[in-house]
């Protein structure tokens, strides 16, 4: 046996042998209890699965697709793929059978592994134009007579398998190991991408595992260490950073069941970490900053919005007595609603705002910008507890090789650069260049080495003026503000910069409430005079240090929100630009036609 392999097969069978594989170490909700597994029940159930899939006669380098939420079964599928050395394809929950077909037409997947009956509903309205797709393996049991016949289930394969013993287990998988190499390809990770048909990006073994084995020096996790799951994982981040992470590291991780359901399940499960994309911290914050706003006036509110401001300020000066005071009154309390253990957001997916990120640090929780993409498998840069620089997304990763081009452009080089994307030859040397994978962003290192992104390169545009640019930024401060929940910023080769902006409906009239407007309909919350004028000032305020190019100069409220179903945005919530222009071409025509 080879223990220097860079497997993640290698990294069970270390799991194995340091930790106690009794212990139940993912947990689910149900009926208001949290049903854990432990390792050894994992594992034995993942070496039932390989067996079944391999008495289907699936040959090896195969792709099988799962779509589902996260839950158990998800981890149970994906190491009996990885077992029996075939890749796993996962499919966002959210997708629509027309972009499902494509990726299990494009793979040539056989089996499908689906969780619920709205995602095997799916699968059953495309199955007839998928023609290699030959089993669907649904992890929930149906009884719908009309389709049992052409569904296995899940459970019905290990239900009757007798467990192994802890050291038959480990026999089997190192058996298993030695036939397993780095470079295999372990997944097949269709990026949604904001513009195109989605491509499959190949990741080996080797360029998760090296990904992975230099995490502990970023976060320094063990047994100790609770994870509260909420991000699928479809994308490549959770997968890594929030399954494969605490799973080989020895802690627990427990699932949320949705995103409205996390500030609850944080006082249940008193997590210590969570993987995030800034969206939810942004919804924190602004929750925070109403509860300040609607609190009866008096001392308590005046000593909460003192609390808030010290915060803000001495976010960098914990060992002043004006934090320690803060503290005691007010950050201790507000700690206590994420179950009082949170040490550590660790945000990525999307730029974080440093404003937030410097509040959550005030009251106490350390938030790590990070920085990856699907094809480097994926973080690239992050900052480091003790190296922590808001407004950057810290320093390379060991073993990861950042450089700017002339152009801007962020290039990468290592072990952590996919093997290329599925079939499309053209498409992979286009992207990787002399070793080094053109990420198509832009972005600069400060004078402390800290990795700052600046913009997509495809998102930069050129106004009639001749001024390059960079929406993301001005997107960043418009979200900041509580009632803004998506916006988009447009200005390619027009003399302005204008916005379409799709408010929380309910801060709208939040808003409209404080203003003391009467509203006879909801739909007079996007036309009022008087909340629009509020608005205008409110963008202004907050674009107030832009340059005189970059400022938004008007802007439409939309009544309808950007979605996945709707085509305007990704699985992974970036907004299709090109998509939402052109579906919206008239409105934008518009705020540049009225003088």
């Amino acid at each position: 046996m080879n223990i220097h392999k860079k497997t993640l097969i290698q990294l069970l069978i270390n799991a194995m042998k340091k930790f106690d594989v009794m212990q139940d170490i993912v947990f689910t909700k149900k009926d208001d209890q949290y049903a854990g597994m432990n390792r050894f029940e994992i594992v034995n159930y993942s070496l039932c699965i390989k067996e079944y899939l391999e008495t289907l006669g699936l040959r090896k380098n195969s792709d099988l697709a799962i779509i589902s939420e996260n839950r158990v079964e998800w981890i149970i599928t994906d190491l009996a793929c990885m077992l029996s050395q075939n890749r796993t394809v996962p499919i966002y929950a959210s997708l629509t059978p027309e972009s499902i077909k494509y990726i299990l037409n494009d793979c040539k997947a056989e089996i499908i592994f689906v969780s619920t009956g709205l995602q095997l509903d799916k699968i059953l309205s495309i199955r007839n134009e998928c023609p290699d797709l030959k089993y669907i393996i649904s992890f929930n049991s149906f009884e719908r007579a009309n389709i049992k016949e052409h569904i296995i289930s899940f459970r019905d394969i290990f239900c009757d398998k007798t467990k192994l013993s802890k050291n038959e287990l480990l026999e089997k998988i190192e058996i298993i190991s030695d036939g397993v190499n780095d470079d295999d390809v372990l997944t097949n990770i269709y990026t949604s991408g904001t513009t195109g048909v989605p491509k499959g990006v190949m990741l080996t073994h080797k360029n998760i595992y090296s990904n992975l084995v230099s995490f502990p020096e970023v976060l320094h996790i063990d047994e100790k260490e609770i994870f509260l799951s909420y991000l699928p994982y479809s994308h490549i981040y959770e997968r890594t950073a929030g399954y494969y992470l605490p799973f080989f590291w020895g802690s627990k991780i427990y699932y949320a069941q949705s995103i409205d359901t996390i500030a609850l399940q944080m006082t249940e499960v008193k997590p210590t970490i969570i993987i995030t994309v800034p969206r939810l911290l942004d919804k924190i914050y602004n929750k925070l900053m109403k509860t300040s706003a609607e609190m009866p006036e008096g001392y308590k509110k005046k000593i909460f919005n003192w609390g808030l401001n010290v915060a803000r300020t001495e976010w960098n000066n914990k060992d002043s007595v004006k934090w320690k005071l803060a503290n005691k009154l007010v950050f201790q309390k507000i700690r206590e609603k994420t179950g009082g253990k949170l040490n550590l957001f660790a945000s990525g997916g999307g730029a974080l705002n440093r404003a937030v990120g410097e509040f959550f640090d005030g009251i106490g929780i350390i938030t790590l910008e990070g920085y990856g993409l699907t094809e480097t498998s994926p973080v690239v840069a992050v900052n480091r507890v003790d190296r922590n620089k808001y407004g950057t997304v810290g320093i390379p990763m060991r073993g990861v090789s950042v450089k700017i081009a002339d152009d801007g452009e962020i290039l990468v080089k290592g072990d952590t650069v996919m093997k290329g994307y599925y079939n499309q030859p053209a498409e992979t040397a286009e992207a990787i260049k002399d070793g080094w994978f053109h990420t198509g962003d832009i972005g600069e290192f400060d004078s402390d080495g800290c990795l700052k992104i600046t913009d997509r390169k495809k998102s930069l545009f050129k106004s009639s003026g001749g001024k390059y640019i960079a929406p993301t930024h001005i997107e960043e401060l418009v979200s900041t503000l509580p009632y803004v929940d998506q916006v988009i910023v447009i200005g390619n080769e027009r003399m302005y910069v204008t916005a379409l902006i799709v408010p929380d409906t309910n801060e709208l009239k939040s808003l409209a409430k404080t203003l003391k407007v009467n509203l006879e309909f909801e739909s007079d919350l996007f036309t009022s005079p008087i909340i629009l004028k509020q608005i205008e000032k409110d963008i202004n305020e907050v674009q107030k240090n832009l340059a005189s190019f970059e400022k938004i100069r008007k802007f439409n409220l939309l009544q309808t929100p950007f979605t996945i179903e709707g085509g305007e945005i990704t699985p992974t919530q970036k907004i299709k630009r090109k998509y939402v222009e052109e579906k919206y071409k008239h409105i934008i025509d518009n705020m540049y036609h009225k003088v």
